[in-house]
């Protein structure tokens, strides 16, 4: 039976999860907290998007899937 990519190099899957975690994190931090002061201040964020509701929560779940990345 071959091996995945992930048994023969498990260092190279475990970067892989710190870079999607951390992008994840931060991409989800910025869409909240940009959707967040634009639902105080009055500005859009996204154009589909004049309630902010997507992009709160949107935001929080890319947080949350970083999260579940975390080792």
């Amino acid at each position: 039976m071959p091996k995945t990519a992930t048994a023969k190099n498990p260092q190279a899957a475990h970067r892989r999860d710190r870079i999607v975690m951390w992008t994840a994190l931060c991409l989800g931090l910025v869409l909240f907290a940009s959707s967040l002061l634009g639902n105080m201040l009055g500005f859009v964020v996204l154009p589909f998007d004049p309630h902010r509701i997507y992009g709160q929560v949107g935001g929080i779940l890319l947080m949350l899937f970083g999260l579940t990345r975390w080792r």
